[in-house]
Parts: C-alpha cells; sequence; structure tokens
C-alpha cells in the first residue's frame, strides 16, 4: 500500500516537472521574440490579409506607424528602417499624437481586457497606462489640437463614446449613452466633435456629438441601410462614410451637417473598403474588390483612376505620396508611391 502511494506521489512529480519545463521554454520563446530587433520586417503567406495593418503616417512626414502581426512597428519614410516599438502582444489602432512626438494604441497583451496606452514614439520610455476600467477600451484617436483622446467602451453594459486628457488627468468623459452600440468615433479638424456610427434608430447611421458633453448627438444620416466607419474631410464640411445603400458597400460622402443628399464617388468597382481623404479634401482613396487602390473626386465627378495595387491606402500629410501594403517579392511589404501630379 505504502509503495502504491510512493509510487503514485513519483508520478504526480514527474508530471509536475514536465509541465514546468514546458511553461519555461514558452515563456522564453515570448522573450525571444518580444526583443529580437527585426530590421526588415517580411511575411511569407498566403494569408488572404496581411500581417501589416492600420497604417497612420505622421503628421510631421517622417514616419509611418503600423501594426505587424504582435507588434507596434515605427518605419522611416526616408530610409525605409523599421523597429518595434512595443514587445509581443496584441495591439489596435495606433493613432499619433498631432507633434508627432507619441503614439497611443489600444492593447489586450495576454489575455488582459483592451485599455489605450500611450507611448513615445521614439521607444524611450515605458507606456502609460491611459486608460483603467473592469470593461474594454477600444480605438483610440487623438484630436488634432492635441489635448483629449477619444474612445468608445462597454463600461456601461453596451459601447459608448467617451475621451480623456491626453497626459492621463482627470476622469473620462462619457459623451453617448443609448441601449445601442456607439462606436468608430473620430474628430473634426477643430476638436469641438466627433462623428460615430449607431444602431440605436433601427440600424446603423451616422451621429455627430459635441466633445463638451453638454448637447446630445445629432443624426446626419438616415437610410434602411448601414451607414458606417465615418471620415471627416481635412477642411471640415464633409463626412465620407461606407454604405450599402447600392446593394454593394461604396463610399458616400454627405455634408458634415446633415443637409444634402449623400453622394457616392466609388460606383462600379465591386464592394470596395479602406476610405481615406486626401489632405486638400479633394480626393477620397479607397480599396476596390479587387485590391486596388483607387483615387476618385470627392464629389463624385468623374471617372476612379487607379494608382497601385495593395491595401491600407494611407496618404502623406503633403498630399504627393502614398503608403500602402503591397505584395511584393513574394511577401507583404510597405510600398510608398509618388502620386500623379493631378492629385497631389
Amino acid at each position: 500500500m505504502e509503495k502504491n502511494a510512493k509510487l503514485k506521489l513519483s508520478m504526480v512529480f514527474r508530471r509536475l516537472n514536465i509541465i514546468s519545463i514546458f511553461i519555461i521554454i514558452v515563456i522564453f520563446a515570448l522573450y525571444i521574440s518580444g526583443c529580437d530587433d527585426k530590421s526588415d520586417i517580411g511575411y511569407n503567406s498566403e494569408d488572404s490579409l496581411p500581417p501589416q495593418h492600420s497604417l497612420r503616417w505622421s503628421p510631421d512626414g517622417s514616419m509611418i506607424v503600423f501594426i505587424y502581426d504582435t507588434y507596434v512597428v515605427i518605419q522611416d519614410v526616408e530610409t525605409e528602417e523599421q523597429r518595434q516599438l512595443t514587445g509581443t502582444g496584441f495591439y489596435y489602432e495606433p493613432t499619433w499624437s498631432p507633434d508627432s512626438i507619441k503614439i497611443a494604441y489600444s492593447s489586450s497583451s495576454y489575455g488582459a481586457r483592451d485599455e489605450i496606452y500611450v507611448k513615445n514614439a521614439d521607444g524611450s520610455d515605458v507606456a502609460m497606462r491611459l486608460t483603467r476600467d473592469s470593461a474594454a477600451d477600444y480605438r483610440p484617436r487623438w484630436s488634432p489640437d492635441g489635448t483629449k483622446i477619444a474612445f468608445y467602451s462597454s463600461r456601461e453594459g453596451n459601447l459608448n463614446i467617451w475621451v480623456k486628457n491626453a497626459d492621463g488627468s482627470g476622469d473620462a468623459l462619457q459623451l453617448t449613452s443609448d441601449k445601442g452600440s456607439d462606436l468608430n468615433q473620430e474628430w473634426s479638424p477643430d476638436s469641438t466633435k466627433l462623428v460615430f456610427e449607431s444602431n440605436r434608430s433601427g440600424n446603423y447611421d451616422l451621429w455627430v456629438v459635441n466633445v463638451d458633453g453638454a448637447t446630445p448627438p445629432v443624426q446626419i444620416t438616415f437610410s434602411e441601410a448601414s451607414d458606417r466607419k465615418p471620415l471627416w474631410s481635412p477642411d471640415g464640411t464633409r463626412i465620407a462614410f461606407q454604405s450599402y445603400r447600392s446593394g454593394e458597400q461604396n463610399i458616400w460622402v454627405k455634408n458634415a451637417d446633415g443637409t444634402g443628399d449623400a453622394v457616392e464617388v466609388s460606383a462600379g468597382y465591386g464592394s470596395v473598403s479602406m476610405h481615406i481623404w486626401s489632405p486638400d479634401s479633394r480626393w477620397i482613396a479607397f480599396v476596390s474588390e479587387d485590391r486596388e487602390i483607387m483615387l476618385n473626386s470627392s464629389d463624385g465627378v468623374g471617372v476612379a483612376e487607379k494608382v497601385a495595387d495593395g491595401l491600407e491606402p494611407c496618404w502623406s500629410p503633403e498630399g504627393d505620396r502614398m503608403a500602402m501594403v503591397s505584395w511584393l517579392e513574394d511577401r507583404y511589404r510597405i510600398q510608398i508611391v509618388d502620386l500623379p501630379e493631378k492629385f497631389r
């Protein structure tokens, strides 16, 4: 009896040792992958979507931030040198501060809930945790004046829009409160308003809210189709968005004050996505169903023109170049192209 008990105990300890060794190996592998300094981040895969995404050009025009697989990565525009800004984890939606010094992003590293963090773009500091709540916080967006960061959160049980001081001071201010879902907020150029999508009216429409929280949101689109992913024009007069109004997902433009009819700018290219304004508000780039980057007039007049094959178009602040994710030399890479003179 005693011999059997000792044998069982010995087997238990042996299994525990094997498990401990496995855990140590996994932790070491994660550490190595997080510390590896990859100057040329490539990807050999037939996956339908690239690991690079969420491209954002810095306001000073010198850098591009994007998510690569499990890292936040900074690329120098001129030298194309790349460096990891973060260790291994799960990162989403990086956004630049207007002075190009800091980057805000959301992270749910190692199973933790999503929170918003702020880190120096040169990697010289430890990331500051901007939000701290039992609910997840998503999609940070830095205000053009640099003072606030907007995000959406499930803190009240459903998704609502919030803002917090970018330096971390004070409490977050809740701007929307409804039983529907409010999300995908974007700033007006003057930093006084946010446009967002909400299904509070039965399907997704676009709404605008003042960031002081003094007045309720105002609905600016009314459609039986879903209107989503709004983007304010740099000149502040219009809002571009995705909608199935024509039967396929296309890009539409509407006056920011809600007046007038929406204009379709991407008809004829299948179900399109990934739209972005030119810095001068004259053009809109989008990705066609065939993964071609097309440019068309933001008033919907004329025929769209192809500028490259790729995904994730990102206009330079000067308006003369565009960054994108392209399939080059058997891998996905960040490519920067000069735009034709008419689009500058």
